[in-house]
């Protein structure tokens, strides 16, 4: 049996988006006419017919869109494009993960953005995306993976504020807040970010600190970014719901934008326990799901569980996720002084020379002492951070090679953990550089096959031990 779904009618005003660059054609039109010509004649109607051609195109493309869904042969069929006629089809077995997304205008309009992928398909980018009813998306939704409504796992405010406040940062508060302020900004017609920074440069002039007032200026810029960056987050993962059925994974969040996402469980190449440094502080974790070919994020990754201890965590998905087991067993580094001093070495070397460049800045610019050592604080606690995660590396890192392969170590300033099943690794990476062919060790990276395949390092570990058990492992002679 097939059922065929349209598009809802506001994809029209999607389509509309990158043509209306062609009314800027008129525009200039007028503007050139009127400095030379001294009128305006015939440029409102070569306007009024630009536009009614734009339309025209969109209402086309927005009815030659069309979703056919046969249950029988379990294939969803999409078809669109009007002067260029185009088909897909998609097994609906092999699709990784359908999103629906709820925006305002949405809502009023009583429709959602719905996003299909697959594995194949571009980095970054959503295979199919498209608008429906919200009544069409919740039948297609059935089609796709079945009906049924399970119990859901709720995440309350607080532990959804704390995974807001832990991952936030400053330089992601200000990727999302200098465009919006500057698209503001010009419709508006008045340089909001502008205004913006003299009124918190007027307020950093008044805050009487050991620190000059570039130095309250600048503090002052990274907690407004950071409190961005912190409320984008809190939005995105509020009214964080999570169902798990036998063989589906769906998340629900957002306020402002209601986000849904239903993955099939096959699809789920690896799980990462994740941990910030703040959420050391409060040994709290979070984790994360890789999908290959999900979304149209920079990462294939999505939350499942925002905020929970350790045993919490492995207690609610180690029965739905066999292999999110960890062992004892497992390669580690070695455990002697040489070993510790390796992992830091470079934040011994990056501290010295943190010291010797402000001393030189000092002797060069004496009359910006106080800056430079804030900004020399400001480094050396990061330098400082930076030994602490290498000193995690040093006592916690392991690999263990089986039918389920596990891994802990770290990247910047987060600790990973990273379960797979062996028939998921695609990559296995034994990385020597000359310290390494002097101490017989190696570092290991282990990379999953996806679209953006997630990867983990491991460092200092005994060249021959790995080797024998990769080999073992995978059954290499």
């Amino acid at each position: 049996m097939k059922k065929i779904f349209r598009a809802h009618p506001l994809m029209i005003f999607e389509f509309l988006k990158p043509a209306l660059l062609v009314l800027f054609l008129p525009v200039i039109k007028g503007v050139v006419q009127y400095f030379t010509e001294r009128n305006l004649e015939g440029v409102a109607g070569l306007f009024i017919f630009v536009i009614c051609v734009i339309l025209a195109i969109a209402v086309l493309r927005w009815r030659s869109y069309k979703l056919v869904c046969n249950e029988r042969d379990r294939v969803i069929t999409i078809k669109y494009g009007f002067f260029f006629r185009r088909t897909a089809k998609i097994d609906i077995g092999k699709l990784s993960s359908v999103q629906t997304t709820q925006n305002p205008i949405d809502f009023l309009f009583r429709a959602v953005t719905y996003k299909i992928n697959t594995e194949a398909g571009n980095h970054n980018r959503t295979d199919f995306e498209f608008k429906l009813s919200i009544k069409n998306s919740r039948e297609v939704s059935k089609l796709l993976y079945g009906g049924g409504e399970p119990k859901a796992v709720k995440y309350s405010a607080l532990k959804v504020a704390i995974l807001a406040a832990t991952t936030s940062s400053a330089f992601t508060g200000m990727l999302v807040a200098v465009p919006l302020i500057n698209r503001a900004g010009n419709l508006l017609g008045i340089g909001l970010s502008d205004m913006l920074l003299n009124e918190i440069n007027n307020i950093g002039s008044k805050i009487e600190t050991y620190f000059p007032p570039i130095v309250n200026t600048v503090s002052l810029i990274f907690l407004f970014a950071y409190f961005v960056s912190f409320l984008y987050s809190f939005l995105k993962y509020i009214n964080f719901r999570l169902y798990l059925e036998e063989n589906k994974l769906e998340v629900r969040s957002g306020l402002i934008v209601r986000t849904r996402t239903s993955f099939r469980k096959n699809a789920i190449n690896n799980i990462k326990v994740e941990q910030t440094l703040f959420m050391r502080l409060l040994r709290r974790y979070a984790l994360k799901v890789s999908v290959g070919g999900y979304g149209d994020a920079k990462s294939e990754s999505e939350v499942v569980i925002p905020l929970g201890a350790n045993r919490e965590i492995k207690e609610k998905l180690r029965q739905y996720f066999p292999f999110f087991v960890s062992t004892e067993k497992g390669i580690r580094p070695a455990r002697n002084y040489l070993t510790q001093s390796r992992y830091l070495f470079l934040p011994a070397i990056y501290f010295l020379l943190v010291i010797a460049i402000s001393i030189q800045f000092v002797i060069s610019f004496g009359d910006l002492t106080r800056f430079i050592l804030f900004l020399t604080f400001i480094f050396c606690a990061m330098i400082i951070g930076y030994a602490y995660m290498g000193l995690f590396q040093y006592h916690k890192s392991k690999i263990s090679f089986g039918d389920n392969i596990f891994a802990r170590s770290n990247r910047g300033f987060r600790t990973y953990e990273m379960y797979c099943p062996k028939e998921n690794v695609g990559e296995i990476k034994i990385v020597r550089f000359l310290p390494d062919l002097w101490y017989k060790t190696c570092r290991v990276r282990i990379l999953v096959r996806s679209e953006r395949a997630d990867n983990i390092r491991v460092r200092h570990l005994d060249y021959e031990t790995v080797k024998k058990e990769v080999y073992k492992c995978f059954n290499i002679e």
